[in-house]
């Protein structure tokens, strides 16, 4: 019966912040490949603090779960730094740490067809993380561009501007690749 209330709880917790924990991890994250492991982290952390804790120790889940999410990203970029410095000095490269691209991304229909998105993926690894990061939340997570543009603290008239200019870029890419 607990571990159903548990379950229940970190459902509750999940459904209501999820959106709001993703964009900030996609905000934040030095690079966009590492969001997915990034998030998961999060929510297997919060997992592990109700099983040792209970429910009760929660008191605002919100904040809990973006202190969680900010802890993550900080670790997870000092640990990555110091094995780069260490695989450096091995002379190893480190290609090995990079992650894909999540394959979730789905761009408009007119844009793409599905047998593309790996293209288009492949186009994105190149492109800047602001970029990257503009286009997680507007087409992974379906964000509007005035709630991007307060996400990254930028105008919505530079999320427009990098949202179409690299529409036009991956467009003349994909012509040219047929």
């Amino acid at each position: 019966m607990a571990n159903q209330n548990l379950d229940s709880f970190f459902i509750e917790i999940y459904n209501s912040t999820h959106e709001k924990v993703l964009a900030y991890i996609i905000a934040k994250c030095g690079n966009t490949e590492d969001v997915a492991d990034i998030f998961q982290e999060t929510y297997t952390e919060l997992v592990s603090v109700l099983k040792k804790h209970g429910a009760s120790y929660i008191k605002k889940p919100e904040a809990f779960v973006m202190q969680i999410a900010k802890s993550k990203i900080y670790r997870h970029y000092t640990l990555k730094q110091r094995l780069q410095t260490i695989l450096k000095t091995d002379g190893y490269g480190i290609d090995y740490l990079e992650k894909e691209v999540c394959d979730e991304i789905s761009l408009e229909d007119e844009l793409i067809r599905e047998a593309d998105v790996k293209d288009v993926l492949d186009f994105l690894k190149h492109e800047d993380e602001m970029t990257k990061r503009i286009f997680w939340l507007y087409y992974y997570m379906d964000k509007k561009i005035a709630e991007i543009a307060g996400i990254l603290s930028v105008s919505e008239s530079f999320v427009k501007n990098r949202i179409y200019r690299t529409l036009k870029s991956i467009r003349k890419f994909l012509l040219e690749k047929e």
